[in-house]
């Protein structure tokens, strides 16, 4: 399955979801849900910023700390 069109965004999700996550597609992004906490990060399917990725990994660090 393939997640968003950036390689990295691409692999960084693909490893969540086989750690636990679930990921929901949109029509313009999909979405990965925490199991553990009340949290969801925005996938982007084709990203625009250069530092879409960094800024996933902040998120998904921050809502893994509340667990």
């Amino acid at each position: 399955m393939t997640f968003s069109s950036d390689k990295d965004i691409n692999l960084f999700v693909k490893r969540l979801v086989q750690n636990g996550w679930r990921f929901k597609r949109g029509k313009k992004h999909g979405k990965l849900m925490s199991p553990w906490a009340e949290g969801m990060v925005v996938v982007p399917s084709t990203p625009g910023k250069s530092r879409a990725l960094q800024e996933m990994e902040s998120l998904v660090r921050r809502i893994e700390a509340h667990r």
